[in-house]
């Protein structure tokens, strides 16, 4: 009699204390408030300084994402962009230094964001026996950063730039015409060294004028045994 008395009340108490487990749960289990905008950036900050680039990729986004308005937005859009360059994902990188330009034109890092794009192509360029497509995108870009900034503080690095583009693009059209030299198509060779000696002037001037001599020696004087099926494969635009 006395444990059916108690039964009930026993029964109360398990229902309280499961009730208050669960209330004590719901409180742990609240979701943490967003952290300030200027927090995030100074997280995105330190972590891009220690190389942590995921860490920082995921922090800038958050940023933009949850503050798109706010002044630290601009800053993680630019730092995003640079996470992806450390991170050597240059083409991520370059779609978002590109939208940050088009976004903002008149924001005063769009020099340094002109300047990033052309080291997005740069660090993506070849050898020179291979297509110089993205060597001729960054010089493409270094120029445009000195023609729209010339006062720019970036400008001197982006000229050390172009000098290393021009040097690669002359030698692969030097590599070029050579090519076309050795399998006797002196037609497309002389066309690749006049060019050369057009735009690249400076370099290996002598070697240059040479062998547009001795194209040109071809030309008026062509080798009857040099026009075969093998060489006229060879006889393409590079």
């Amino acid at each position: 009699m006395l444990r059916l008395r108690w039964a009930p009340l026993g029964l109360i108490l398990c229902l309280a204390v499961t009730s208050g487990c669960g209330t004590m749960k719901g409180w742990f289990s609240k979701k943490k408030p967003d952290k300030p905008p200027e927090v995030l950036a100074e997280e995105g900050i330190k972590q891009l300084k220690r190389k942590k680039y995921e860490d920082a990729i995921e922090t800038f986004e958050k940023l933009k994402d949850r503050y798109p308005y706010s002044d630290q937005a601009l800053l993680a859009q630019v730092k995003l962009a640079d996470a992806y360059f450390y991170k050597k994902k240059y083409d991520e990188a370059l779609q978002v230094y590109k939208e940050f330009e088009k976004l903002h034109p008149t924001n005063k890092a769009v020099p340094y964001s002109i300047y990033r794009q052309g080291l997005c192509y740069y660090m993506q360029r070849s050898t020179i026996d291979r297509d110089q497509t993205p060597t001729a995108k960054a010089l493409a870009e270094f120029k445009r950063l000195k023609e729209k900034f010339p006062d720019s503080e970036y400008v001197p690095k982006a000229e050390a730039y172009m000098a290393k583009c021009r040097q690669d693009l002359a030698a692969h059209e030097f590599y070029v015409a050579e090519f076309y030299y050795r399998t006797k198509r002196y037609s497309s060779a002389l066309e690749r060294f006049q060019t050369l000696a057009q735009e690249y002037p400076d370099y290996n001037p002598a070697k240059v004028k040479d062998y547009i001599a001795k194209c040109q020696a071809k030309v008026n004087n062509p080798d009857k045994k040099s026009g075969n099926f093998i060489t006229n494969l060879f006889d393409a635009r590079w």
